[in-house]
């Protein structure tokens, strides 16, 4: 069984903007991500739904986590970050409520320039929540390079 780095190793987010909880598992292709809405989630509306925009932002983080885990794993360095700049043919399907656990499934289709193509679902359960594309800018190393 493998076993992978607390998710507050990988991603530079803190309460309450980390929204991801536990990889669940990551190979070359696909990255699962476990979520957990508490009931102080930053996204959560006062009727106890999850706001629509945080399943973007729960796929870039998912992302993000399993990315930096496959470097981890290949003995490379983890330094470095990325930043959400697109969401393309986002759908939402259904509501998460506070209490629940949500698991998420990325996969990157492309790299263009340092831009991660990567499309994503987010599941409670077996029922699909949203599905989408977003488009996340990468760079290794303590700065973005346009900040150099």
């Amino acid at each position: 069984m493998t076993t992978f780095s607390p998710v507050e190793t990988l991603v530079p987010h803190k309460p309450p903007m980390r929204l991801v909880d536990e990889i669940l598992s990551v190979d070359n292709a696909v990255c699962r991500v476990k979520s957990v809405i508490h009931r102080n989630h930053l996204f959560l509306r006062a009727d106890s739904t999850l706001a629509p925009e945080a399943f973007c932002e729960i796929m870039a983080q998912s992302f993000a986590a399993g990315e930096a885990q496959r470097r981890k794993f290949a003995g490379l360095s983890t330094e470095g970050g990325g930043y959400l700049v697109s969401v393309r043919n986002f759908r939402v399907f259904s509501y998460a409520r506070a209490g629940e656990e949500l698991t998420t499934e990325v996969t990157q289709q492309d790299d263009f320039m340092g831009t991660r193509i990567v499309s994503g679902a987010v599941f409670r359960g077996n029922d699909k929540l949203a599905e989408g594309t977003v488009y996340i800018f990468m760079w290794e190393g303590n700065i973005p390079p346009e900040m150099k």
